[in-house]
């Protein structure tokens, strides 16, 4: 699955248990392609990124937007790398984004995912602050993370099937 749309198709389809069974991992939203989308980021470095948020709005545009997600068959928990190519849990082939850029771990103790730096050339962002390497933050569903010039939204597999329930009302 591809969009927001064909997850939405997959609930109706299959029901919320059957595809929560399938979503083992956070997902990234996205609009189109990979690149800077113009979110609400509070980017201060890139002062060509616009700022009206497409998130708030949702409906009919979010469920054009594309899902990157790692492949089903993988397993739960441990890293989940985002970079440049395809042995990424999170390809973004992008010329602004290292080939080991980030990482999102899930803290078992917290039951909550963090993003982390891996030393990127062009910086990873959490709503528009840096992210330092080493320094992982906790992530909240809906926030927008930046790979070098690529926008996303992050949402935990909880997030996401709430996500999709609030587009299916």
């Amino acid at each position: 699955m591809d969009t927001v749309q064909e997850y939405l198709e997959a609930l109706q389809q299959q029901g919320e248990e059957a595809l929560r069974s399938r979503l083992r991992h956070p997902v990234l939203l996205y609009p189109e392609k990979h690149g800077s989308r113009g979110f609400s980021t509070y980017h201060t470095r890139m002062a060509d990124r616009g700022v009206g948020s497409r998130i708030a709005g949702g409906g009919q545009e979010m469920r054009a937007y594309h899902v990157l997600a790692p492949p089903e068959d993988r397993p739960a928990g441990g890293k989940l790398l985002v970079g440049r190519g395809s042995e990424r849990e999170y390809n973004i082939d992008h010329s602004t984004v290292s080939k080991r850029h980030a990482v999102i771990l899930f803290d078992e103790e917290r039951k909550a995912y963090q993003l982390g730096d891996a030393g990127s050339t062009n910086g990873t962002l959490l709503n528009g602050q840096a992210v330092e390497s080493g320094a992982p933050v906790y992530l909240r569903d809906g926030n927008v993370l930046s790979f070098g010039d690529c926008d996303y939204l992050f949402f935990s597999p909880d997030g996401f099937i709430d996500l999709l329930k609030r587009l299916n009302a």
